[in-house]
């Protein structure tokens, strides 16, 4: 459990780094005029942005309820 704790939000952060990237990426492709190029590069950016920000969630708010259940746990006992 202790790996899950540390891989989830780092793949997560890891993400949305190459996302920013790839948006820089697209925006330079974009001043040099190549429009299919930046768009496949936005649409990449946008999808791991996606990606990125919706582990770093799921993780969020898995560590929440579980400490929410042992909350509970310790109380009813």
């Amino acid at each position: 459990m202790f790996t899950r704790d540390i891989v989830a939000p780092i793949i997560g952060l890891i993400l949305v780094g190459f996302s920013i990237y790839v948006f820089l990426w697209s925006l330079q492709l974009m001043i040099y005029r190549d429009v299919p190029s930046s768009l496949l590069g936005a649409l990449i950016g946008f999808v791991s942005l996606s990606a990125g920000v919706s582990l770093v969630r799921t993780w969020s708010l898995g560590r929440y309820i579980a400490k929410e259940e042992e909350k509970s746990a310790r109380g009813s006992t």
